[in-house]
Parts: structure tokens; C-alpha cells; sequence
């Protein structure tokens, strides 16, 4: 009897929670999501492609052939397809009770075409056409897989070669859906399969997907270029967004007949002027011949275009703020992955039936952002993200930036912030990450219901008191009724993170656990904050002595023979295991402390030895973007092959292998005496660089500020460029933005204008920059924690001059 009286009173809190949420997400004025040109994208250039060649996989006969296995009902489509063609139908089956019975419990199904080792080296491309029906879900994505059985294995171990996912609108549309696979080994293949997993695990009644496929073919084209530093010929790479007018302009191309260019004015007042003539150069680097363009001497705002001979570019911006459009996209990306909020024709309030909890305590994780192409949470990433839309927004308020851009950035902060606030226990406890990967009923009690049990983890704390303590300084005088709470609750995290630092017991939680010299950077930004948020000067000590783990960290004199190199970091003042990471990035954490206590502790006794420390970084980081050159790109690591050892060789930390780990540092650049360079990182089945470099740029940027380096600030922006269309490829990857953005593992919402991907890749165990069409988590997935980066970042580019 209590039992049942315990549940009914939770269930009556959960709903009373509900409506609080859904009231306070009504109380901001719903905007629609940016549109969604589809002129600009990939797909659109790909499907005007000329067909050289092509071969029917299916026509009315063979779709016989096609088996299906799961929860759904397969049979020929009722209705023609596209001019009388017959098509297959699968029509799932949902679960509003008890759930699938699949191993996941969610409804899925895989539609099999067996091949008999059929050479498909004659074609590049698959193409079929679809047809998606839904009510319920904001996408129907399909996974395409082609398996292989030459002498290369496709799908490849790591299970990222060979699968592509396209994620659909289930509008009842035909869409034609291209698949590019010459980089794929496909001379002996035995199988073609389609399938769709449906991320309720209990439905509505009125919930419904099906899907129709027809005209399934290989196809011959012009194939993309996928892998290589080299940009295809005849193609010219430039910075799709534009470029700063005072700062350095260059595009990168190959095979340009034409030895001179012309920058061309498009603008409707001056429309095709020649703004300035200049002479295609050519460069040999260690990566290889290229062309550059360079037209620095352009400084006049406006928008232009790049024609040498025949080829001619697409429109850019040239002006004192190039980017600020793209923290409006990538805004609107926030707006869009926003958690408990009615998201216009994305979803409603969600996830009220997940929870965190501690004991019996227990707290709706619904809010925040959605983390990633799935629907996960956690103070991480989230606080991470509200921490750089505040120091964003404070940069763009101190130096007279757009006040609406500073309204709409303190909007999305404040979202982030509210729940920031509210998910956690006392003592620390918090949700550093839970990972989740359905949308949710909503009804507390049932089979879909989640938990997450809260960890005592001091890096959560850190970036969690950091983004409330600067919070509160920015608030204080719009809304300082929250400033204040935000700066207790900044006190409580704050010092949380101090007692689980010096606890055995908490010391070593594994969720986003953080090695001592992170620990101690993100410790020293959070004592900041609070110093500068309270004036007390136990915060300014605590940052300082924390400094000096920081400053112990550090390589100080040069290693390699061949090219030394100085100033890169270590895990620890031991500095025994070198800090390497791979998908997510914090390399910028120990910069941006020092930087920031140089900055404000100007009189301590410590400063020269942070000034040194950050110097010492920065000039590192150009040396080694030189090596990347025409590109200058930064580059991942340095690394050792004796520290193979620190590899497991059992399948472990995502299938890798000591031989992989030997063979990616040899394919980096020898700088002697056993040491290596990578461009990319070391890395095995969860690869995608963004957070790395982005993260790199950051801490470049800030060091860049502090000691007056324009060309710093210049080397920082050729980063974002890179991500931007400045990169081998000539392909934005910032979703929406520039040209030939291509979809992205965005599988449970959808696609929305500024998503970043993880990031660019390898090439299998080389260091080549690797950007196949395939779509594939984890390096074409989006992720919040690029998208914070991208942001931070911008608090340097857009904030003015120190």
C-alpha cells in the first residue's frame, strides 16, 4: 500500500514537473528554426552529376529477391512508384504496450539482398529512390550497408566502412538518395541490406512509419575526392564563410590552367568589378604540389568571387566580421536540440521520464540540449555550452557588438544555465554524462523510463561552477535575482570539486573522468570565475597553486632530432604518459587558465612563469601548422612508439590494436630519437578531429590575445576556415553554411542549420585527411561539444582587439 502511495506521488510530482516545464518553455516566444537551403548542399550538386553509367539492381522481377527480418510487414507497394514502377513496402510494427522483442526492445527492421560476390569496381555510386511515411517521429532514418568479401573486408572492423545512414522526412515524398562508394573495396560483393530502427520504444496510438524503395542501381559518375591533402583539379578551396578584411586571405587549389586570377566583386552596387589581379602560385610542400591564391592586399568589405581561367568560385564575404552569421546558425542549432522545450516540428517537451538520481533522491534530466545524434545529456557538455555562450556574449557586450546577438546568446545560456542549476544533489553530486537514445512517453512507471545515477565527479563540478560563477557576473545586473542564485550554487559546486580532488573516493570516477593536468586547468578557470565573481582571494590563491600543476606539465626542452620541439603537455607534473586525446578536445584548458591569470593577476609573483608557459604553447602550435603547410592546419600530437605499451591489445578502447597504434605513428612525421607528429589523431574506431582542433584554435586564439599576435589570431581563423571549405575537400562542413554541406548523423532530430560533425578522419592507419559521402557516426555525427567550441572560439575572432 505505502509502495503504491509512494509511486502515485512521484508520478503526481513528475506530471506537476512536466507542466512547470512545458509552461516555463512556453513562457519564450517559439521561433522557427533556420531554413534549410538545399541548393547549397552536397546531395543537390550530387544528383545533378551527369550519369555516364548505370545498372538496375532491382526492376519488377527482381524484387522478389529482397528479404526482411524484424518487426514489420513487407510487401509490393499498393500505388506505383514514379511513373509505374513497382516498389517494396515495409510497414512497422510500433509497441504501445509491452515493448519489441528485440535485443534493443525497440522496433527495427532489415531488409537483405543477397549478391553472390558480384564486382561492382565499374560503378562509384548507388543510388535507389524512397518514400517515407511518419507520424510520431521528427525523422526516418535507413541504414544502408554493402558487405564485401575480397581480399578488403566491408564493412571494415571497426564497423564505419561500408554503412551509410540517410535520415529522411516522412512526408510521403520521393526523394533520390545517392550513395558515393569508390573509396569502398567492392570487388566480391555478397550483400546489400537496408534497415530502419525505430527510436520509440513505446509509441502513441496514432504513431506510424512506413517506407517504400524503388529503383535501386548502380550508377557510374565523376567521383568525389575523398582522401589526400591534394584538392581535386581543377578546383579551387577557399573559406566558403569568407574572411577577416585585415587579416590574411588565401585559397588553395591544383590544376588550375590559368597562372593568374581575379577577384571579382558580386556585389549589387559594383557587380562584376575586378577588385584586384593577382598570380597563381605554385607551392611544393612535404604534403605535395598545390596552387596558391592569395589576395591578402584585398581589403574593402563586400562580397566577392575567385576566377582563374575557367573556374570561377562561389560567392564570399570579405569584412570586419565574417563570422558572426555563423554563431547565428550555430545558435540556432542549440534552439534546435533543446531538451524539455516544444521544438517547432521536431518534438515537445520531452524526456520528463528520465531521471537522475542519488539514493533515493531522484530529478527529470528533461532540459539542456540534446547532446548529440542521439538524445543524450550531461553538466559536460551542457555546462561547457553555457560557459562559452556567456563568454561570448560578455566579449561581444564589452566591445560593443550586436545587442540582439548578445539578447539571443544570453537566451540559449540562460537554457542551459536553468538546468545547470537544477540537476544536482548536494555534495557534488551530479550527472557528468548519461547517454540515451529514445524519445520517450512521457508517462512515468512504464518500460521506457530511464535513470542515471548521479556521480561525485570533480571535473563536472569544475565546469559546472565556471559556467554558473560567470553567469552571475553577467547577469548581475539584468537578473540579479538569478546571478545570485547562480553564484551560491558556484560556491557549493565549486568547493564540491575541491573535497572530491583530495578524496580517494571520488577521485577516480570514471564519466568524463580528467587527467591532473586538466583537472587543474578547468580547476583554475572555475577559481577565477568565482574570484572575479566575489572579490575573495581564497579563489585567486586556489587558481594559482593549481597553476603551478599546469606549469610542472609542460615539456620545456626540445625533444627530436630532426624537428624540436618544446612547450606540448603531459597528463601530469610526472610527465610520464604525454596528454593525447582523440574525440572530444580540451587541449585549449591549460592555456585559457594561464592565459586568464596573467590576465588578472598581474602583480603575482607566478605571472612570468604562466606568460612563459603560454608562450611556450603557443609558438609550438605555429611551428607545428607549419609542417600542415599550404594548409597550415594544426596539427593532433606528438607521440612516441614506445608508448605502444600503454595500448591494450585485447580489443579494448574501441578495437585497438598495438600493431594500429605502431603503424598510425609511423605514417606521422619523424622528428627523431623516436618521436612523431601526427596531424591526426591516433585513433581506431571512434575518430572525427573537431574537438581536438577546434580546441587547439581556442587556446591558440587566447594565447594569441594576450600577447598581441596578429599572425596567432591569423592561424587560429585559417582553423576555422578549414571547417568552413578551406580544406582539401572544398566542403563546408558546418551544416547549412557556405556550399556542399553534406547530411549528417543527425538520426534522432533531424537536420538543422549549424550542426557540426565530430569532425574530419584518416585515412585507415595513415594520416591523409579522409571525407568519404557516407554518412557515419561517430565522425559525420553532431555533436554538442564542437559546437561549443566553435562558439568559444568566436569570443576571440569577434571580440575586438585586447
Amino acid at each position: 500500500m505505502r509502495a503504491r502511495e509512494s509511486r502515485a506521488l512521484t508520478v503526481t510530482r513528475v506530471v506537476l514537473l512536466a507542466a512547470a516545464l512545458a509552461t516555463r518553455a512556453a513562457a519564450q516566444a517559439p521561433r522557427p528554426l533556420l531554413p534549410i537551403d538545399f541548393t547549397r548542399s552536397w546531395e543537390h550538386r550530387a544528383l545533378g552529376k551527369p550519369v555516364r553509367a548505370r545498372r538496375a539492381l532491382d526492376d519488377s522481377a527482381g524484387l522478389a529477391s529482397w528479404r526482411m527480418t524484424g518487426t514489420g510487414r513487407l510487401s509490393i507497394a499498393p500505388v506505383p512508384a514514379l511513373g509505374g514502377e513497382r516498389a517494396l513496402r515495409v510497414d512497422m510494427q510500433l509497441f504501445t504496450g509491452p515493448p519489441a522483442p528485440t535485443r534493443n526492445r525497440l522496433p527495427a527492421v532489415t531488409l537483405s539482398r543477397a549478391l553472390g560476390g558480384e564486382d561492382w569496381r565499374d560503378y562509384d555510386r548507388l543510388s535507389l529512390w524512397v518514400r517515407a511515411e511518419a507520424t510520431g517521429f521528427p525523422t526516418v532514418p535507413l541504414q544502408i550497408v554493402l558487405h564485401n568479401d575480397g581480399e578488403e573486408k566491408v564493412p571494415d572492423r571497426y564497423g564505419r566502412e561500408g554503412i551509410h545512414y540517410v535520415t529522411l522526412v516522412g512526408d510521403g515524398a520521393w526523394r533520390q538518395v545517392v550513395w558515393g562508394i569508390d573509396p569502398l573495396a567492392r570487388d566480391r560483393v555478397t550483400t546489400l541490406e537496408i534497415g530502419y530502427w525505430a527510436n520509440k520504444m513505446l509509441a502513441a496510438p496514432e504513431d506510424r512509419v512506413a517506407f517504400e524503395i524503388a529503383r535501386v542501381e548502380l550508377q557510374r559518375v565523376d567521383a568525389d575526392h575523398h582522401t589526400g591533402w591534394a584538392p581535386a583539379p581543377g578546383t579551387i578551396a577557399f573559406s566558403h564563410t569568407g574572411y577577416d578584411a585585415n587579416g590574411a586571405k588565401t585559397a588553395l587549389a591544383s590544376g588550375l590552367a590559368s597562372r593568374d586570377f581575379e577577384v571579382l566583386r558580386v556585389d549589387d552596387s559594383a557587380l562584376g568589378t575586378v577588385a584586384l589581379r593577382g598570380t597563381v602560385d605554385d607551392v611544393r610542400t612535404r604534403l605535395g604540389a598545390f596552387q596558391r591564391l592569395d589576395f591578402s592586399a584585398l581589403r574593402a568589405p563586400g562580397t566577392y568571387v575567385l576566377r582563374a581561367g575557367d573556374v570561377t568560385t562561389r560567392p564570399f564575404r570579405v569584412g570586419p566580421d565574417p563570422w558572426t552569421r555563423t554563431v547565428w546558425e550555430v545558435l540556432n542549432f542549440f534552439y534546435a536540440e533543446r531538451c524539455g522545450f516544444p521544438v517547432p516540428g521536431v518534438h515537445g517537451v520531452d524526456h520528463v521520464d528520465w531521471f537522475a538520481t542519488h539514493g533515493a533522491e531522484r530529478v527529470t534530466m528533461s532540459g539542456g540540449w540534446h547532446d548529440a545524434g542521439d538524445l543524450s545529456q550531461g553538466v559536460i557538455n551542457t555546462g561547457e555550452a553555457t560557459y562559452s555562450m556567456f563568454a561570448l556574449a560578455e566579449r561581444l557586450r564589452t566591445s560593443g557588438g550586436d545587442p540582439a546577438l548578445v539578447a539571443r546568446l544570453l537566451e540559449e545560456a540562460r537554457w542551459g544555465l536553468e538546468w545547470t542549476l537544477r540537476v544536482r544533489f548536494d555534495g557534488g553530486w551530479r550527472v557528468a554524462f548519461g547517454s540515451h537514445n529514445l524519445w520517450t512517453n512521457g508517462v512515468v512507471g512504464d518500460a521506457d523510463d530511464r535513470t542515471v545515477e548521479a556521480k561525485n565527479n570533480p571535473n563536472a563540478n569544475y565546469i559546472a561552477a565556471a559556467a554558473e560563477a560567470l553567469a552571475a557576473r553577467v547577469l548581475r545586473a539584468d537578473d540579479p535575482t538569478l546571478a545570485a542564485r547562480s553564484l551560491r550554487t558556484a560556491v557549493d559546486d565549486w568547493e564540491a570539486a575541491i573535497r572530491g580532488v583530495e578524496s580517494a573516493a571520488t577521485r577516480h570516477t570514471p564519466a568524463f573522468a580528467a587527467t591532473r593536468m586538466e583537472l587543474a586547468s578547468i580547476g583554475a578557470t572555475a577559481s577565477l570565475e568565482l574570484y572575479r565573481a566575489t572579490g575573495e582571494r581564497r579563489y585567486a590563491d586556489t587558481a594559482a597553486s593549481l597553476a603551478r600543476t599546469i606549469v610542472a606539465s609542460q615539456q620545456t626542452r626540445p625533444v627530436g632530432r630532426e624537428l624540436p620541439l618544446a612547450g606540448f603537455f603531459y597528463t601530469g607534473p610526472d610527465r610520464d604518459t604525454l596528454f593525447h586525446q582523440f574525440h572530444r578536445g580540451n587541449d585549449q584548458a591549460p592555456i585559457v587558465a594561464l592565459a586568464s591569470l596573467a590576465e588578472t593577476l598581474r602583480d603575482h609573483p607566478d605571472r612570468p612563469a604562466w606568460l612563459a608557459a603560454v608562450a611556450r604553447w603557443a609558438d609550438y602550435e605555429k611551428r607545428i601548422a607549419a609542417t600542415t603547410s599550404p594548409w597550415d592546419v594544426l596539427p593532433a600530437y606528438v607521440y612516441r612508439l614506445r608508448d605502444t605499451v600503454e595500448v591494450p591489445d585485447s580489443g579494448a578502447l574501441h578495437l585497438a590494436t598495438r600493431a594500429s597504434y605502431r603503424a598510425q605513428v609511423l605514417a606521422g612525421l619523424s622528428l627523431g630519437d623516436d618521436w612523431y607528429l601526427r596531424a591526426f589523431p591516433v585513433w581506431f574506431a571512434r575518430r572525427g578531429n573537431y574537438g581536438v582542433l577546434l580546441s587547439q584554435a581556442k587556446g591558440l586564439a587566447a594565447a594569441s590575445r594576450l600577447r598581441g599576435d596578429s599572425a596567432g589570431l591569423d592561424l587560429a581563423r585559417r582553423q576555422a576556415q578549414w571547417i568552413v571549405g578551406r580544406n582539401p575537400f572544398a566542403q563546408s562542413t558546418l551544416y547549412g553554411e557556405g556550399y556542399d554541406w553534406a547530411q549528417q548523423y543527425s538520426v534522432s532530430s533531424g537536420d538543422f542549420v549549424g550542426a557540426l560533425p565530430v569532425g574530419m578522419q584518416s585515412r585507415g592507419d595513415s594520416d591523409l585527411p579522409y571525407w568519404p559521402s557516407q554518412n557515419m557516426y561517430v565522425y559525420k555525427e553532431v555533436w554538442v561539444h564542437p559546437a561549443s567550441r566553435w562558439l568559444w572560439l568566436m569570443a576571440d575572432l569577434l571580440g575586438g582587439p585586447r
